[in-house]
C-alpha cells in the first residue's frame, strides 16, 4: 500500500471486512507484544502483577474451592494466570496463538503448567477440565459464530459440574472504543514496527451489531511503505451472553463485579460471567 492508499481508503468499514484481527500470530508483532505482557506500567496487555494474584486468589477460592483441579486457559498469553495457578497446586494447560508468548510461557512453566501454539477456534482443548477461564476481553475479539464455536469446545472439555469463567468486555467499553476520535502518533519503534514509523489509527461504530473496527495504517518514514491493519470488538450486553450460553448447554449463570468477586474501580469495562456444564 501507498499514501495515495490511505486518501482513497473505505469510510463506511464495516466489521471485520479488512482482517479477522491485529497479527497476533506473527513472529514480530507477538515479541513486541510479550513486551507488553510483561511490563508493569500498564495494562494494555496484562494486568499488573499484584492485581493478576488477587485474580488467581480468587479463582482458587471462590470457584474451585482451594481444592487442586485442572485448569484450561484459553488465550493464555505468557502464562501470566497459569503460572500462578499450578503454583497454588492446579493442573494448568494454556493456549494462545502467539509464538513469543507461548514461548516464553514454555521457558518459565513450573510443574504442572504445559502450553499449545494454536488458534483456540482450531485448537485440541483436551478434556475433563474443572475449569475453562477465557478473560481480559480475549470473548469479544471473535466474530459471534466463532464464540458459539469456542464456547461449545470449552463445553466438551469440561467435566460435568465443571466451570466456564468468562470475563467479557461490557457494551459501554467498546461502545467507546468505536467511538474513539481519530489520531495518529510517531514512534522509533512500537507494537506495529521495530522501525520509525507513524501510525494513524481511525475507528468505526456498528450501532446494528455494536461492533467496534479499528483500523491502522503504518507508515514506514524510511520507504514510504504503507501496512495496513484492522480489528473489530463484538459488544454483548449481560442479557445476550447469558442467551449464548443457554443456547451452547451451558446452566447455572452468575456475574460478579470483578475477578476478585467485588468491584475493583469505579468504572464497569468488564463482564465477569460464569456457567457450569450439567453434572
Amino acid at each position: 500500500m501507498n499514501l495515495r492508499d490511505i486518501l482513497q481508503r473505505n469510510m463506511d468499514l464495516r466489521p471485520w471486512a479488512e482482517g479477522e484481527r491485529v497479527p497476533w500470530d506473527d513472529e514480530a508483532f507477538s515479541a513486541r507484544v510479550l513486551e507488553e505482557h510483561l511490563t508493569q506500567e500498564n495494562d494494555a496487555a496484562s494486568r499488573p502483577a499484584a492485581k493478576i494474584k488477587k485474580h488467581v486468589d480468587w479463582m482458587h477460592r471462590q470457584i474451585l474451592r482451594g481444592k487442586p483441579g485442572r485448569i484450561l486457559d484459553l488465550g493464555s498469553g505468557p502464562g501470566l494466570y497459569t503460572t500462578r495457578l499450578a503454583k497454588l497446586g492446579h493442573t494448568c494447560t494454556g493456549i494462545d496463538c502467539a509464538p513469543a508468548s507461548i514461548d516464553y510461557a514454555v521457558e518459565n512453566a513450573p510443574e504442572g503448567c504445559s502450553y499449545q501454539l494454536a488458534d483456540i477456534r482450531s485448537a485440541e482443548y483436551g478434556s475433563d477440565y474443572d475449569l475453562v477461564i477465557f478473560i481480559f476481553g480475549a470473548f469479544n475479539l471473535f466474530r459471534p459464530e466463532h464464540v458459539r464455536l469456542i464456547l461449545k469446545k470449552a463445553l466438551a472439555a469440561l467435566k460435568p459440574g465443571g466451570t466456564l469463567l468468562l470475563e467479557i468486555s461490557s457494551l459501554d467499553a467498546v461502545d467507546q472504543i468505536g467511538n474513539q476520535p481519530a489520531m495518529w502518533y510517531s514512534a522509533q519503534t512500537g507494537l506495529f514496527s521495530d522501525k520509525p514509523h507513524l501510525c494513524l489509527m481511525e475507528t468505526f461504530w456498528d450501532e446494528e451489531q455494536t461492533v467496534a473496527t479499528e483500523r491502522f495504517f503504518i507508515v514506514d518514514t524510511e520507504t514510504g511503505e504503507v501496512t495496513r491493519h484492522a480489528a473489530s470488538t463484538q459488544g454483548y450486553d449481560e442479557d445476550q451472553v447469558e442467551s449464548l450460553l443457554r443456547e451452547t448447554g451451558y446452566g447455572e449463570i452468575d456475574s460478579y463485579p470483578s475477578l476478585t468477586g467485588k468491584p475493583e474501580s469505579a468504572g464497569d469495562d468488564f463482564l465477569v460471567v460464569t456457567a457450569k456444564k450439567s453434572a
